[in-house]
This record gives C-alpha cells, structure tokens and sequence, in this order.
C-alpha cells in the first residue's frame, strides 16, 4: 500500500512540475518539449500505480497487461529524455528534425515489439503485502543460454536505460562543448547529468530490492531525479561559480543552520529542567527561542546589508536606492550614487550611458564610470525590432540563446563588445530612442540573470529617469558651468516645443502660451497626434520649482508618449500617469491639469479633468462662456485613481471654442493684492474671441501682466482651440 501512495505522490508532483514548467514557456520562449516530457513521465507514474493497485486487488491477467503498458512507457520517455537533451534548448517556433523523429518512433515500436510480441518477453508482473513478483523469460534455449544468459527484460533495460541514452549524450555533449553562451552551455551540462542520474538511481533501485523485493516497484522513480534535473536546468538563470557557492553556503549558515543550531544547544542546556519540572521548561525556552529570534530577525537585516552575504532577492532595496535620488545634488555625487546602485545590486563592474551625438544614426557617451569616450554607428532596425517585441532590456545571453533576433544579434553583440558590457537599456521616448544605458560584465563573473530582467523592466521608468537626467545634466559642454539653470531652461522649452505635434487640421485653430516666472518651472502644454483625425493634448503643472521641477515635467512628457504606444484607452493612459508619478517621481510629486482628446471625426472633445484650476469653452449657440471641468482629482496622491476619476465628453460645433490655463493666471495678484480671477479671463476671452488662436492666448498673459504690474511669481500656461468646423 505505501508503495502505490508513493508512486501516487510521484505522479502529483510531477504533474505540479509540469504547470510551474509550461508558465516559464511564455518568457524564455522555449518549445513545450520539457511540459510534454514531464507530463509522459507524470503518465508512467500513474501507469506503475495502477500496476501495484490492479496486482493487489485485481485479476493477474490484467495486471500482467498494466504492468506491460508500464515496462513500454518506462522505455519510450527514456528514449524521449535522451532525445531532449540533444535539442535542448528548442525555440517554440523550431521543429524537430524529421530523422529524429523517425528514430525516436522506430525505437518505440522496438520497446512495443519486445514487450509485447516477443515470446517470453514478460511472463509475470505485479506484487503482493510481502513481495514484488517479476519473471521474464531467456531470449535464447539451450547451449545458447549457458553462454548468453539474459532474460528479455535484461535487453530492455539495457538497451532503453544505457545504451541508446549514452549514444545521445555523446551528441549532447559536443553540442555543449560548442556552445558561445557561458550559461547555455551550463544549462546543457546540467541537463546531461540528468542522464547518469537515472543510471545511478536505477542501480541503487536493483541493489535495494535485493534486501526487499518490493522496492522494485519503484522502478519508474529511476527518473524522477532526471526529470527534477532537466527542470533545473531549464530555469537556471545563473551561473555556478566558486564565489556564489560559497556565498550561497555562507548566506544558509548564518541565517538559518545558526539559529537552528542554538535552538538546539538550549534544548540540551534545559534538558534537566525538562525532566524536572516541564512548565519552567517551556517558560525558559520559549524565552530563549524568542531571544533567537529576536537577534535572527535583525542578523538577517545585516545580511542584506552586506554586499558579500545579501541574497539575489534585492527588488526593494534596489527600489529604495534608485528612488532616493535627490537630483538637486552635484551631478558628480548623482552619478556615483547611481553607479554604485547598480554596482551593489547588479553587480555591475560599469555604467555607460550613450545618446544622440547629433549625427545621422549616430551615439555617442555621455557617461561613463570607466572615464571611456565611446563612439557607435546605429542600426535603426536594431532598436526597432527589439521595441516591437517590447523587449528594452537587453542581456548578452538573451541574445545569444533567443532565435527570434538573429538577424539582429550581430549588431547587439557588437555594440555590448565595444562598450565592454553585457547588457543594454535602450530608453526610448515612444518610439524615438532618448539614449542606451550599457551594464557592464558582473564583478564576479556571472550572467546577467531573469530576475536581474525582472527587477530592470519592473524599474524602468525609475531608470529612464536616471538616463534622462544624465544624458541633459552632465554634458557640460551643453549646460555650462556658471549658468546651468538658465540654459538648461532654454534646452528644456526648447525641447517641449521641438517634439510637440501641432494641430493640421482645417477644423481647428489652435495656440498656446506658456512662460516660467523664473526662467524654469515645471509647467508644460503638449499636443500628440494619434492619427489625422484624433489629437490628444496634456495642459498642466507638477508641483516644485527650479531645475528639479523641469526635470519631472521633461520626464512625465516623454513618459507619456512612451505610455500611448502601449496603450489606446484614453481613461487606462491617465491611470498609467497617475502610477508613474506616485512609483517613479521623487516622493510628494503631483500633477494637477487637463488631459484631452479631440476627434475631428465625430466632433467630439473627450477631457479628464485631473484638478485644473479651470477649463472654459464658448458656445457660438448660446453666445456664452461656461465652465465644464467636470469631477477630477490631481495625479500623484492616490494608488488607484481610476474610480476618482472620469471621461466627460462635449459635442464641439463650429465657432465653439476651448481655454484651458494654469493657476497662474487666475491666481496671480496685483500689487494691492487683488486676485486676477476668472471673471477677467473670461472678459478678455469674449473681447478677444475674433483673433487667431495664438494672439488670444496672448493677449490673455498680456491682460494679466497690464494688472499685475509687478513680476509675476508663478508660471503661466495658457492652451487655446478655436473650432473652425467644416469638412
């Protein structure tokens, strides 16, 4: 009975196997061959089960023809698995060659033969409480059998567990031997060994049931081993070195064999008392366990503190590192924070950040920690191919296992060799390339791993940032030394207004106005054309001044961007913003303005009112100026803003028109301390309602000026629509 729970067990966990096996297929783009071997082994699992239960409660004739079903299964996943090694690892989009297959199916219907057809091949299978019951007859009678002494079972095993899967293994093994990529190779290695692992648990299982027969009934766990191996092998995204094994080893004592050795130590030390007096006993030694506990709980905070012993599991605190930038400091003590960020947790022996050096296709460095100038010819296609497989992060093995970019793995490879790297970021602002931020190999010669990707992907925004900041604010020669703040303005309204899609359509006319009140801020008006017929447009203000501000607003413009390549729900892209800002901009960062989208096609303004301070629109019908912010919540503050916030839409027709601004103009004061308001932005949009778009935009800052008379001490932004209709 505990021998068919057993092979119950075997065939639940290598069912569970298969699962956790098939949800990796999606990511490492592998072919389903390792789910359907698991699963063929999960069958002769229950197989061999059903044998055991059909020859204890069964009649012998069917159990005779289980237990040959079991010896069939047995032998074609042996030829399966050697045949897998071979392939290993194969794209999904591959097939196996057509000579395999022939020789795999040819010696499946040998197993077939020699089980079934064969005379004598299996005369008796099955157990019973005391004894595994097996017989098979001689393949040869007579003086032959003197000399040649081998039942037909003996060919099987021989034949299906040594020397077909030894004949694969050769070839497994000079496909290794040949293999470019470190970690492929290792993953091949690895998968081999699985093959000696059934030879030596397939002896140890004949050895044992000689003391007790019933162990043979565990014959098909010859291959559980192989199968645990060909897994881990499969999933191993790391290289095994004699550093991460020690470390490994280091990590596992301190946390865990020392504490569970000192619960132990107390055990002895209180072993008197506990035969003594059993309530002291439990009083003492929960107290000292929650004393080990208590120095376990902060011990296992100084390891991952400790570069040496920290474990790979670095998600948040790589987080908290890359987050905590304060971009106000000097760019020198930015860029070593940001270095060491990547060095302490990736490992990282470099960062080199390259970018746009103003020639066709061309990148040049920005950055580096190496002190290297770096100077590279870009194939467009390159990027572009590995944008649309939304794949920004790059690693060198990735590379040179994924079939789906051979045609660009030349260049890639290139570009990783030249900048001593083995991994890349490519930045990018929608589908135009910002910048690509180089890794460099890892200190202790490891492989950039899948957790490493998860952890770069899940941060991305975090690092464009970094990217973004680098590329504008350490080139010196772009900034200057003495007036960096002015410049860096100019470079960054420059850059609002140089990436802005205008309006081209006869339908509408439109202007805007937008003017720090010290030379920098963090206001902007942005425009994004979708198609000929639909426009969407961002009005608004995260909060702060100075260079810090402008970053932020340079940021969330280009991430917006990147946001709508991905995205076209119009709601969903609002909600996406809103994360980022909370996530990926310094803590306490808001945005409050307008988003809208105009459909020339339906006449239809849809707006999200996200806490601007006013959205007018004049209707021709009613000669009339109304408000039609609708509900809203400013971006930044809450996790989920999605139930906060909605889709309002208005029917625009022609003569209607549309002003949206900033609390700048409404809130300014003049020198008596009197409120601008709405009533007078009002006012001045009726008088001025029969110019171009951008003159009223203008003629409103100017009526703003006229009544403060005194400097402005807040940014004004100012976005007008003059719908013209027609077709």
């Amino acid at each position: 009975m505990v021998f068919l729970l057993l092979n119950l067990i075997a065939f639940a966990f290598t069912i569970r196997l298969a699962f956790r096996t098939d949800k990796k297929i999606e990511v490492t783009k592998y072919s389903t061959d390792l789910v359907n071997l698991t699963l063929f082994l999960s069958i002769v699992f229950l197989s061999s089960a059903v044998m055991i239960a059909l020859s204890l409660w069964g009649p012998s004739q069917l159990s005779l023809f289980s237990g040959r079903i079991t010896i069939m299964l047995f032998a074609c996943y042996s030829v399966s698995a050697a045949i897998y090694i071979v392939g290993f690892p194969r794209s999904n989009k591959k097939r196996p060659s057509i000579l395999m297959q022939f020789f795999k199916w040819g010696l499946f219907i040998l197993a077939f033969y020699l089980v079934f057809l064969a005379k004598g091949s299996i005369l008796a299978l099955g157990m019973n409480e005391r004894k595994f019951i097996f017989r098979s007859g001689f393949i040869f009678r007579g003086a032959m059998r003197r000399t040649f002494h081998y039942t037909w079972f003996d060919l099987i095993s021989k034949l299906y567990i040594y020397a077909i899967p030894c004949f694969f293994v050769l070839l497994a093994a000079i496909k290794a031997e040949n293999t470019d990529s470190r970690l492929l190779r290792q993953k091949r290695i690895i998968t081999i060994i699985g093959i000696p692992m059934a030879w030596l648990t397939w002896y140890y299982i004949q050895w044992a049931s000689e003391y007790q027969s019933l162990i043979m009934s565990l014959f098909s766990f010859t291959f559980l081993p192989q199968i645990i191996l060909f897994s881990y092998g499969s999933n191993l995204e790391t290289l095994w070195t004699p550093l991460s094994l020690l470390k490994a080893a280091a990590r596992v004592g301190v946390r865990y064999l020392l504490p569970a050795a000192l619960g132990g130590l107390l055990f002895i030390a209180l072993a008197d008392i506990y035969r003594q007096n059993l309530p002291l006993f439990m009083i003492l030694y929960i107290t000292g366990i929650s004393v080990i506990t208590f120095f376990w709980y902060y011990l296992d905070r100084l390891i991952q503190s400790k570069d040496f012993l920290r474990d790979n599991n670095y998600s948040s605190e790589f987080e908290k590192d890359i987050t905590s930038i304060n971009y106000d400091d000097e760019p020198q003590a930015i860029t070593e924070h940001v270095f060491t960020t990547f060095q302490r947790y990736l490992d990282s022996s470099s960062i080199t950040l390259l970018t746009d050096n103003g020639t066709e296709n061309g990148l040049e460095t920005v950055y580096s920690s190496k002190g290297n100038n770096i100077t590279l010819k870009v194939d467009p296609s390159v990027f572009d191919t590995l944008l649309n497989m939304n794949h920004p992060v790059v690693f060198r093995e990735w590379l040179m296992q994924n079939s789906s970019v051979s045609n660009i793995r030349s260049y890639a490879v290139d570009l990783l060799t030249k900048t001593d790297s083995d991994a890349f970021i490519i930045l990018n602002e929608g589908r135009q390339v910002v910048a690509v931020l180089a890794l460099g190999k890892k200190r202790n010669g490891n492989v950039y791993s899948a957790y490493d990707y998860e952890v770069l992907n899940k941060f991305y925004s975090n690092i464009f940032v970094v990217g973004y900041y680098v590329k504008n604010i350490m080139n010196e020669a772009l900034i200057g030394t003495v007036n960096r703040e002015i410049r860096m303005s100019d470079q960054i309204i420059t850059s609002i207004q140089e990436n802005m899609d205008f309006i081209k359509n006869p339908k509408a006319d439109v202007g805007y106005l937008m003017v720090p009140a010290h030379n920098i801020g963090g206001e902007f008006v942005d425009i994004i054309r979708l198609n000929d017929q639909r426009y969407i447009f961002i009005i608004g203000a995260l909060n702060g001044k100075g260079i810090a501000a402008s970053m932020n607003m340079v940021i969330l413009k280009s991430i917006i961007r990147t946001f709508l390549a991905e995205t076209t729900d119009f709601k969903l892209l609002v909600e996406k913003v809103n994360t980022f800002i909370r996530e990926s901009l310094p803590k306490g960062s808001f945005f409050a303005g307008t988003f809208g989208l105009i459909d020339f096609t339906s006449d239809t303004l849809y707006y999200i009112n996200c806490g601007a301070p006013a959205l007018f629109m004049y209707t021709k019908a009613y000669n009339n100026i109304i408000e039609i912010q609708g509900a809203g919540r400013i971006l930044g503050f809450v996790q989920d803003i999605g139930p906060l916030i909605k889709v309002k839409k208005v029917k625009l027709s022609e003569g209607d028109m549309i002003m949206a601004c900033t609390d700048g103009l409404i809130e300014s004061r003049s020198l008596r301390g009197d409120v601008y308001g709405k009533s007078n932005i009002q006012s001045n949009f009726m008088e001025n309602s029969g110019y171009p778009a951008n003159k009223m935009a203008q003629f409103a800052y100017d009526s703003l000026v006229h009544f403060s008379s005194k400097e402005l001490d807040d940014d004004v932004t100012i976005l007008v629509i003059k719908y013209l209709g027609g077709k």
